[in-house]
C-alpha cells in the first residue's frame, strides 16, 4: 500500500528564499487566514500491510512554484508504479479528491482511495 500527502514548510521570514509560495497551513498568518508563506513538499511512502506503524518514504520532493500538489503527486506515483511488480493501492488526503486528480490517477496502474 502507498500513501501520499502534501505538507508545507513555513518560512515567512525567509525573504531571500527562492520559490516561496502560499501554502495551506493549520497555523494562521495575520488576518486569521489558514495559510503560510514557504515551500510545499510532496511525499509518497510505502506502508506495510502487516503489523507495524512505520512508513518507508519512496519520494519526498519540493513542489515548485510552477507545479501544484496534484501534478507532483501524480508524477511521483507514476515514477513509483514503474518499479512495482503489481498494481498498488494508494491512499491520499482529501485534498486529492477532485476531478482533475481522478482523471490523472486513472491513467496510472494504481488503485486510488481517499483517507
Amino acid at each position: 500500500m502507498l500513501a501520499g500527502d502534501h505538507t508545507a514548510w513555513s518560512r515567512p521570514d525567509a525573504v531571500t528564499l527562492q520559490e516561496r509560495t502560499i501554502e495551506h497551513s493549520s497555523a494562521t498568518v495575520p488576518g486569521n487566514k489558514p495559510i503560510t508563506i514557504g515551500q510545499g513538499y510532496s511525499t509518497i511512502a510505502w506502508i506495510p500491510e502487516d503489523l507495524g506503524s512505520w512508513a518507508l518514504p519512496l519520494r519526498h520532493e519540493r513542489i515548485s512554484s510552477w507545479e501544484n500538489p496534484i501534478q507532483k503527486a501524480t508524477w511521483q506515483l507514476q515514477q513509483v508504479c514503474e518499479h512495482l511488480p503489481s498494481r498498488p493501492i494508494s491512499v491520499w488526503d482529501s485534498e486529492y479528491g477532485c476531478a482533475p486528480n481522478t482523471v490523472r490517477i486513472s491513467i496510472l496502474n494504481s488503485e486510488f482511495g481517499l483517507g
